[in-house]
């Protein structure tokens, strides 16, 4: 009955992968694929397919030039595909950048594309890393529709994901707690009016992002609350809400239009910028203007623009940070815990601290630079 069972159950090329797998002693021992053949006591032609195919999925590496095997330690054997947002954005930099170190640290084989905030990119992307025989995915992409799609391509494929920043269907998420920030941004404007009466602050900008779906929306939520809840004397009409917008042209022309559009005076304006280059675009949009002593902005995300523009004082006063430099250290283990069967929260969030000229040096001790 047993030698029933055995035959019937038995994975005969399973075995032999494992008997080339097990005829490396050390994972520092070099062979050749006949001295593989000799111990796993199969063919020349056998021990190069099986080699091969131990090497496609990241079990054995090939030592360029010297035709030689080793076996991979534990930890390489993952093959992580990382798809940046835009590595062009200084904030996304960073955090490729983390996640790139982390990776290395940990001898994680890390498959990195970006998707430059292009939809058709995205998914083609997700299909590359498929091929490359991934076995998890972290995705760094803003299109809610696109995130369906990929949701979909993973799940058919057995790979899971860990998205950075924006949620997609069935995965784990790793980013900032949205709500939070924008309750934190709110609460440190409102706090800017503790200089005077609270009835000086007359006028609140809000000015939104771009692409960024419910993300934005629990933003713009939690500043909003804030403002009400500490500043009751407002109302929903005199809080201002810009276009969407991406860049530092943009945050600078938004405010400029809404400034012009208010017609009754004003002793301050709180701007609540849903990403720092909005802040800082509207940071100059005040100087023009020439009210930067009447008004006070704060940004989000903390990446190194943000933190050499605080330096400077102006009318940009403060930032909510997700410190996108440590993204790597938290996500590349988290990825290694999934990959091991570990039980994981499904969310993960980032730390948040409103950050100024007067408490950069607490966090960042040394001048941001460039990535």
């Amino acid at each position: 009955m047993r030698d029933d069972l055995e035959k019937r159950y038995f994975v005969e090329a399973a075995a032999k992968a494992l008997d080339v797998l097990e005829s490396f002693d050390t994972f520092e021992e070099e062979l050749t694929v006949l001295e593989v053949a000799r111990r796993a006591r199969v063919s020349y032609s056998s021990a190069f397919r099986l080699l091969y195919t131990l090497e496609k999925r990241g079990f054995v590496t090939r030592h360029p030039g010297a035709k030689k095997f080793s076996r991979t330690p534990v930890r390489k054997r993952f093959r992580i595909g990382y798809a940046a947002l835009d590595n062009s954005m200084k904030f996304c930099a960073q955090v490729s950048h983390s996640i790139a170190v982390a990776a290395r640290t940990r001898d994680v084989a890390l498959i990195v594309r970006d998707n430059e905030m292009n939809a058709p990119k995205t998914l083609a992307n997700v299909d590359a890393l498929m091929e490359e025989g991934i076995h998890l995915l972290i995705e760094y992409q803003t299109n809610e529709a696109v995130a369906h799609l990929i949701a979909t391509k993973c799940h058919e494929a057995h790979v899971p994901v860990i998205a950075v920043n924006f949620s997609i269907p069935g995965s784990y998420y790793f980013g900032g707690n949205n709500y939070l920030a924008g309750m934190l941004a709110g609460k440190f404007l409102s706090g800017c009016a503790n200089g005077g009466p609270k009835r000086a602050v007359n006028k609140m900008l809000i000015l939104p992002a771009s692409g960024m779906g419910s993300t934005q929306e629990a933003r713009v939520a939690g500043v909003r609350n804030a403002f009400l809840q500490n500043l009751p004397h407002l109302s929903e009409h005199d809080i201002r809400t810009a276009p969407p917008g991406l860049t530092r042209h943009d945050g600078y022309r938004a405010t400029k239009e809404l400034l012009r559009s208010i017609r009754s005076p004003f002793k301050k304006i709180l701007i609540a910028a849903m990403t720092d280059p909005l802040g800082i675009g509207a940071s100059r949009a005040i100087a023009d203007l020439g009210i930067t002593n009447k008004t006070c902005i704060v940004g989000q995300g903390g990446g190194e623009d943000a933190l050499r523009y605080l330096r400077k004082a102006r009318s940009f006063m403060a930032t909510v940070t997700y410190f996108p430099g440590t993204y790597g250290e938290r996500v590349i283990p988290l990825a290694l815990k999934i990959l091991a069967g570990e039980k994981v929260p499904l969310t993960c969030w980032t730390d948040h601290v409103v950050l100024t000229a007067t408490n950069l040096h607490e966090y960042f001790p040394t001048r941001p630079t460039r990535v």
